[in-house]
């Protein structure tokens, strides 16, 4: 998987294959996300930390190790090659630190010079194949005691900068057992880094085909246009022919003054045709008003017949009353 920060530069092909690539990236990390298992699991993560190797101190010496993290807040002691580990659950890697405190039997050494963040410690090298655990060796300088207190570097008399005194060098074996949580955390970040890479690469595929669309627009000559155009209109015969209104033709001479006479009787004739279409449309038509209002008349006779006959029993029932006996 490429970076999210995509290359302005590259070319059309690359831009699909990249969104190709993200794409397959995606599926393979929801298909891990779906192995991990029970999203609800509340196995906690462990890390493991081991003495393992000491420089500076004479081989009479017995040094003695603190360690105290700071998320959870615990503290653990640890002797060189001893059988003990120091054991920390339910650890932040993300903002935890660990401060590591050196001592000879009951003679304080120092304490190690920063903080060790835990979080390079702990990255799962293939979030998608995680392993059980991942050890990491880590070497700490143990600086004098006297001087933790001070800056990490003091100004001497002559201006030069002068580095705290280092008692000894002591090297941790740190393993870490990621939890499910962990897993996912670590997928759900690699996940969102690859949709990021996704969007920008799509950014740059439709900015390339614009550009693409644009150029080929541009590449076409405005005169070829013009040309076929014109070449288009000469080449086709007139839909209409000069002198259609001109019914009697060349043969006005021929026939003299009847032509005023088939003129108008013409305009006559198309003056009913119009007259009758019209009078069709609106009144004896389909969308006429009259066979819309007989059409919702039909409809509704019922309803007519009901109220009518209703409102002639309230209003005049006496006209069918039978005469008095006699």
């Amino acid at each position: 998987m490429t970076d999210s920060s995509t290359k302005s530069t590259m070319t059309l092909s690359e831009a699909r294959e990249e969104v190709k690539k993200c794409d397959q990236e995606i599926q393979s990390i929801k298909a891990a996300l779906r192995g991990i298992g029970n999203a609800n699991s509340s196995e906690p993560n462990s890390l493991e930390i081991e003495f393992i190797k000491v420089e500076g101190l004479p081989e009479s010496a017995k040094p003695t190790l603190s360690l105290q993290l700071s998320s959870p807040i615990e503290e653990r002691e640890l002797t060189l090659n001893g059988e003990t580990k120091a054991i920390f659950t339910g650890v932040e890697i993300s903002m935890a630190t660990l401060t590591v405190d050196a001592k000879d039997a009951d003679i304080p050494l120092g304490t190690s010079s920063n903080p060790i963040d835990i979080a390079p410690l702990c990255a799962l090298d293939d979030p998608k194949r995680p392993k059980d655990e991942y050890v990491t060796e880590v070497p700490i300088a143990i600086v004098a005691a006297a001087t933790t207190d001070t800056e990490t570097a003091t100004d001497t008399e002559g201006g030069e900068v002068q580095a705290e005194p280092v008692v000894c060098s002591v090297t941790l074996r740190v393993t870490y057992k990621p939890s499910p949580k962990d897993q996912r955390e670590e997928l759900y970040d690699l996940l969102n880094k690859t949709s990021q890479s996704k969007a920008t690469a799509l950014g740059e595929l439709r900015k390339l085909s614009i550009e693409r669309a644009k150029a080929g627009a541009s590449s076409v000559p405005a005169d070829k246009s013009s040309t076929a155009v014109t070449t288009t209109t000469s080449n086709n015969k007139p839909s209409v022919k000069p002198g259609f209104l001109n019914k009697g033709g060349s043969g006005g001479d021929k026939k003299g003054g009847n032509d005023g006479d088939n003129g108008n009787s013409n305009k006559g004739v198309g003056f009913v045709m119009s007259t009758m279409k019209n009078w069709y449309g609106r009144v004896t038509g389909p969308d006429s008003i009259a066979m819309k209002t007989a059409f919702w008349a039909v409809v509704t006779k019922d309803f007519w017949l009901f109220f009518g006959s209703v409102g002639f029993m309230h209003f005049r029932g006496n006209v069918l009353s039978l005469p008095p006996p006699v």
